[in-house]
């Protein structure tokens, strides 16, 4: 899934860009979760809750004020792609320092608009570095350098962290398909657990210990699996 943010004041503009994302969506089979904002103060407010993907700023000449949501959405997620917007191409230079990741003419060309997305969406996912679950209807995201481990544990998932413990529904072959094209190393060292390289501290012929202490069982299978890629 992909996390889109739109603002324009025009809102005939702004259900054209949702109309034309929506489009993509459908054409690429593209699973995307899009909110749209008319006002700057609405935008800013939401950023605070929420980690983008993709924003698409429509911009002019007073742009101090819009370039806000670009750089409050920057703090959140560091990877994210900020398109602009604009009648013209007279901004670019101002908006290279605005953390600029393709600019978007109007009247907006269809296919510039969907190689500018595909852009976006091609980077997002080289660049990915969190897992994304979703639980009593709320999506959240955990950077994978933050994960000590997943845990099993009937039909839920405990995703242990540095600092706490969430849980999601599934089961670690589809926590396995999710991170499979991640730059994060996963080790499935049991049926009931998925261990993160980076925290292992030693590793025993039934146990493997975390730098933390935790203790986990290793199957006699997956031992001498790990032993030779460690």
């Amino acid at each position: 899934m992909i996390r889109i943010g739109i603002y324009d004041s025009d809102m005939l503009m702004l259900s054209e860009m949702e109309n034309l994302l929506l489009q993509l969506g459908s054409t690429e089979r593209i699973l995307m979760d899009i909110d749209v904002f008319n006002t700057i103060s609405d935008f800013l407010s939401h950023i605070k809750d929420e980690i983008f993907d993709l924003i698409y700023l429509s911009i002019d000449k007073a742009y101090e004020d819009t370039i806000k949501i670009a750089a409050k959405a920057k703090e959140h997620n560091p990877h994210i792609s900020i398109i602009y917007v604009a009648e013209d191409e007279s901004l670019w230079k101002v908006l290279l320092e605005a953390h600029m990741f393709r600019l978007v003419t109007k009247p907006i060309d269809y296919t510039f608009f969907r190689k500018c997305f595909m852009n976006a969406y091609d980077k997002m996912y080289t660049d990915k570095n969190y897992f994304e679950y979703k639980y009593r209807r709320k999506l959240s995201r955990i950077i994978f350098n933050d994960i000590l481990f997943f845990e099993s544990s009937g039909r839920y998932i405990i995703i242990h962290t540095k600092e706490e413990e969430m849980k999601m529904i599934g089961t670690l072959n589809t926590v396995e398909c999710q991170i499979i094209n991640s730059k994060a190393e996963f080790f499935r060292i049991h049926q009931s657990y998925l261990v993160n390289e980076k925290y292992i501290k030693n590793i025993q012929r039934t146990s493997l210990l975390l730098f933390n202490g935790t203790q986990l069982p290793i199957s006699k299978r997956r031992y001498q699996k790990l032993k030779e890629i460690l």
